[in-house]
């Protein structure tokens, strides 16, 4: 079952750090560390932390569970472990629903622009190669008079 939690935290991670181009590590000090830091790093930051928070309570619930079905006799299913079964049930609707959160996140908002450190303002040159318009000959104009 920790398998299956940690792809979900590092597949979710290697999207921020894509997005974000710095390591998860460094985005988060840079948020914590940063007042008044931009609305989309603090967000992601902040959801990312509910979602492994949210892991952390699935991963607990299952362990729960496990231990109840293993205690419970062959082939009875009691209440208590009706209720385990449940509270993992929500634990992972929680867990699934803030990792689509930081996708979300990811995917809707545009990062703010760049300043003039971007590729298009170091850009020197014209967008489109073009060439010069060919000059006409000089014609001569007579005048009657």
């Amino acid at each position: 079952m920790s398998d299956e939690a940690d792809d979900v935290l590092q597949a979710v991670a290697r999207q921020i750090e894509d997005r974000f181009g710095v390591p998860l590590g460094e985005l988060r000090e840079t948020v914590a560390t940063a007042r008044g830091a931009s609305f989309l790093p603090t967000a992601v930051v902040r959801w990312y932390e509910d979602l492994e928070e949210a892991q952390d309570l699935l991963t607990s619930a299952e362990n729960e569970l496990v231990d109840a079905l293993q205690s419970a006799p062959a082939g009875e299913l009691d209440e208590q472990v009706m209720a385990l079964a449940q509270r993992v049930d929500t634990a992972l609707t929680i867990r699934d629903g803030r990792a689509l959160t930081v996708r979300h996140l990811l995917e809707d908002y545009p990062l703010p622009e760049q300043q003039a450190t971007s590729r298009a303002a170091r850009r020197t040159g014209p967008v489109l190669t073009t060439t010069p318009v060919p000059q006409a000959a000089p014609v001569s104009v007579r005048t009657r008079r």
